[in-house]
Order: structure tokens, then sequence, then C-alpha cells
């Protein structure tokens, strides 16, 4: 469907739950976006979500109106397919949350009839528009090792899928993206605990490069963190999706370990924890906070897929990166599976 490139794009939301209706008035906020209807099966929430922004409610995408050009798609992820692929046959650009879909042939199907339409199929791993993660590209640091931990408290909300698929995957897309090589190998482990899906997991990737990563996650720990360390050959950084704070530390230019006096500092019975200290104060590392503008990455998610509608190259996560995501997710389920103790 051919989209004026400079005018708001006519748009509509199917799923208007809590998700969607951040995504529904987002929609209606931004400039780019010319909200004409919102969709759910439950006539009663599609008429509160409508009159609250205005526009059209409805209970079917078969009754969106002809001059909508895009789709937000908030609905649960076993819906995702049933709901984007009538929307993609009909020409319509999509924009589909995370995880892509509920099975890899799924998310296949999407990402090839949108790729043979020539259509924009965006995923929303929302944690590529974090601020944090956005210093971090700017550093060019060529990741040895990644540590990652998403853990959160439990909460009655995604008893039908695992954490894996329901907050690992947040962190799968970034490793894999900071990585940027070939996956090798997966090991993995898990354990259910509250429900019959995997409610903890732990994962070790390693990559074609070298680089290896440590992937955590749970959704049954006490108190929340979503959190990622990147070890480079000169450089570490320490990366808090939560409290959207970074820092940096890196060898100074001209570093030369033999300048630290290591006898004096022993003779002077530091303690471990004021040890790093020292190599600041010689001067042989530089530490550094990076400083992050406030933003909205929701908001950034959605423009990114509004601007990719007009035309524009506005980044975003594009369908073939939602399946790889997916894929990599799914080899970490079923390694789990191979070692479920008896």
């Amino acid at each position: 469907m051919p989209t004026d490139t400079s005018a708001p794009v006519p748009t509509a939301v199917v799923g208007v739950g809590k998700l969607g209706l951040f995504h529904a008035r987002l929609m209606k906020q931004s400039a780019l976006a010319d909200l004409r209807a919102v969709v759910d099966p439950d006539p009663a929430r599609a008429e509160e979500v409508a009159k609250e922004l205005g526009v059209t409610p409805l209970t079917s995408t078969d009754d969106l109106p002809s001059e909508v050009a895009a789709v937000s798609v908030a609905a649960p992820t076993s819906l995702h397919h049933a709901v984007a692929m009538p929307l993609l046959e009909r020409g319509l650009h999509v924009l589909v949350e995370k995880p892509m879909a509920a099975t890899l042939e799924e998310a296949r199907e999407m990402h090839a009839l949108a790729s043979d339409k020539g259509l924009v199929l965006q995923v929303g791993h929302i944690e590529r528009f974090n601020p944090a993660l956005a210093a971090y590209n700017q550093l060019g640091v060529q990741p040895r090792f990644i540590e990652a931990h998403r853990l959160a408290p439990f909460n009655f909300r995604t008893l039908d899928t695992s954490v894996v698929m329901d907050l690992m995957i947040h962190d799968i897309d970034i490793v894999l993206e900071l990585a940027q090589s070939p996956l090798a190998r997966v090991d993995a482990v898990g354990s259910r605990v509250l429900g019959r899906h995997v409610d903890i997991a732990n994962a070790r990737l390693v990559f074609e490069n070298g680089c290896v990563a440590n992937v955590t996650a749970s959704r049954v720990s006490f108190e929340p963190m979503r959190r990622t360390r990147v070890f480079g050959d000169d450089t570490f950084c320490s990366i808090d999706f939560g409290t959207r704070r970074a820092f940096v530390v890196r060898k100074a230019e001209g570093f030369d370990l033999g300048s630290l006096d290591l006898e004096a500092a022993a003779a002077r019975n530091i303690e471990p924890k004021d040890s790093f200290k020292e190599f600041l104060a010689q001067g042989l590392m530089d530490l550094s906070e990076i400083d992050m503008e406030a933003t909205n990455p929701l908001l950034d998610e959605v423009e990114a897929f509004l601007g990719n509608v007009r035309g524009q190259a506005s980044g975003g996560v594009p369908g073939r990166d939602g399946l790889r995501a997916m894929e990599v997710a799914l080899a970490i389920t079923e390694e789990i599976e191979s070692h479920r103790w008896t």
C-alpha cells in the first residue's frame, strides 16, 4: 500500500490491553501517526479506549477502515500469526510485539510474506531503544564476554509461555546484536518453579568469532534486575536497563601496569574493594559514566516503525531479527528440555 512520505500514517492498534493501550496512546500522540481505530475482541474494552482517544472502536480487523496503512499488534503472542497474516495479505505494514509469534514456523511465514510484499514488519524488542544501549553502541567495543541478568518477581500474567520467550528473549536479541557473529553452540539449563513452563533459565551462547555470552532470566525473583555487562579487550561496560545508567572502564592511553607500585600498594593493606581505585589513582584506567537523555523507548520504537513505513531509514528491529531471536530462544528451550532432570 503506497504511503505519503510527508503525511501522518493512518494507523490502528489491535489488542488494547495494558501494553496495547500504551501503543494506542503513543500512536495518538505521535505527529507521524493518524490513529483511526482500535481493535479488541472485548467490545467494552474497545469502546473504553476508543472513547479516551477519540477514534473508532472495532472488534475485528476485518472492519478496519480502508485508508489504514499500518497496524500495531499487541494481542497475546498466541494470536500474533493469526492477526498479522491477514493484515500483511491486505498490504498493511505491521509492528508486532515480541516474541514475534508463538512458533518458529509462524514467525517464518510472517517474515516471508512481508518480504514478498515489500512491507515493513517490525518486532517490538523495546530494549533496542533503551538509551543505555544506544550509549554503549557509540563506544565501538568488540565484545569478548557478555553477561546478562533479567530477573523479575512472579506476576501471574505470563503462565502461557516460558521465561525464555517471556523475558530472556530481550537479552537474546541484544546479545545477538552485540556479538555480530553466527552462533556456534548453545548450552542451557532451566527449571519449572510455579507453573508448567520454565520459570528460571540460564544459557551459555558461544559465537564463531569467539565471543561468549552468559544469559540468565528468572520470573521468580524477589528483586527485579535488568543488567548487562560487556567485556572487551581494553574496555568494560556495565549497562543497567532498569535505571538507564551505564558506566565504562577503559585502559588509559599509554597503559603500563609496570608503572603501578604494587609493593607500596600491598604495604598500605588496601582493602580488596578499594584495590581498583589504585589503578584509577595511578592513571592506568579511566572510569566514566555515560550521560543519557530521558527518553520514551516505546515512543521511539513506534516512531521508528512509522518512519520506516514512510520510507525513511529509522532503525528498529526488522522481522528477520525477530525471527533470529526466536530461533535462538527455541534452541535454548530445546537444550533445556534435553537436560531435564528426572
